[in-house]
C-alpha cells in the first residue's frame, strides 16, 4: 500500500519519550470555604493528587490549587440525553498559597447568594458556604503520556486517559531535559486497548500552534532519528 502521509513517521517506543498534557472539565461545587472545597465531577479524582480549579462567580474569577483528601462514587447522571454516566464526589484541601485568595474571593461574592452550612463539629477552621446560584468551575489536571511514533506533523501516544476526537489539548513534549516543545494537539484518533496491565489508549495527535522554537527542536530530533535509522540500515548485513 502506498504511504499517504506527508511526513515519515519513526517508531520511538524504545526511547521512552515522555510528554504532558493538561485536561480541563467543568465540575459542580457543593460547598466551599477558605480551607477547602467539596465538588462533584464525572471523573474519579486521585487521592493525594493536586488539581487546579478555576472559579468564576459574579463577574469575578480566581485560579487556585487543592489536594484531594477524599473521593468516592456517589451515583450516576444522564447528561445531554446520553446514557447515565458515573458521578464522583470529592473533597479538596486548598494549598497554603490558595487559602488567602479563596478567603478574599468569598468576601467579595454577594452574601445574598451564599447559604451558611451548619458545622457539625469544631474540626473545621472556617465557615463553609453552599453557593445557591451555581457558578462555573473548571478543573484542570496534568496527564502524562508516552510517544510511540512521531513525525514532523504529529505523533501516536499512549496514555491512560481517553480524549475526544477533534478536541484540541495543550501539550508539552520533552526530548531532553533542556529541549521541550509546547503546542496545541488536535486529537485525530483514539483507540482503547485492554491487556494484563489494564486499559490504555493509543491516540493520534496532530501538532498545532507549535511555535518557531518548538518546531526547531522537533525538526532537530526528527533529523537525528533519520540519521540513526540510516546508519542502522547501512550497517545491517544483508541475507
Amino acid at each position: 500500500m502506498k504511504e499517504k502521509r506527508k511526513h515519515k513517521r519513526f517508531k520511538v517506543d524504545a526511547m521512552n519519550i515522555q510528554g504532558k498534557m493538561v485536561l480541563a472539565r467543568k465540575v459542580d461545587i457543593t460547598d466551599i470555604s477558605a480551607d477547602g472545597v467539596a465538588l462533584k465531577a464525572d471523573k474519579r479524582l486521585d487521592m493525594g493528587r493536586e488539581y487546579s480549579i478555576q472559579l468564576a462567580y459574579g463577574g469575578k474569577s480566581i485560579s487556585v490549587t487543592g489536594v484531594v483528601v477524599r473521593s468516592s462514587l456517589s451515583g450516576t447522571e444522564t447528561i445531554g440525553g446520553t446514557a447515565p454516566v458515573p458521578i464522583y464526589s470529592a473533597g479538596l484541601m486548598f494549598t497554603e498559597k490558595s487559602r488567602d485568595k479563596i478567603a478574599i474571593f468569598l468576601k467579595e461574592i454577594n452574601l445574598d447568594t451564599k447559604e451558611e452550612v451548619p458545622v457539625r463539629n469544631d474540626r473545621r477552621r472556617s465557615v463553609r458556604f453552599h453557593i445557591i446560584t451555581q457558578g462555573d468551575a473548571v478543573m484542570s489536571f496534568p496527564i502524562h503520556y508516552t510517544v510511540r511514533k512521531i513525525s514532523l506533523s504529529g505523533m501516536l501516544i499512549r496514555t491512560d486517559q481517553p480524549l475526544q476526537q477533534e478536541s484540541v489539548v495543550p501539550m508539552e513534549l520533552s526530548f531532553h531535559e533542556r529541549e521541550r516543545s509546547t503546542f496545541q494537539g488536535r486529537v485525530a484518533s483514539c483507540q482503547q486497548f485492554d491487556d494484563t496491565g489494564g486499559t490504555h489508549y493509543e491516540i493520534g495527535v496532530e501538532f498545532l500552534q507549535i511555535g518557531d522554537e518548538g518546531r526547531k527542536v522537533l525538526r532537530s530530533f526528527i533529523d537525528y532519528l533519520a540519521v540513526t535509522e540510516g546508519n542502522i540500515a547501512e550497517n545491517t548485513p544483508r541475507p
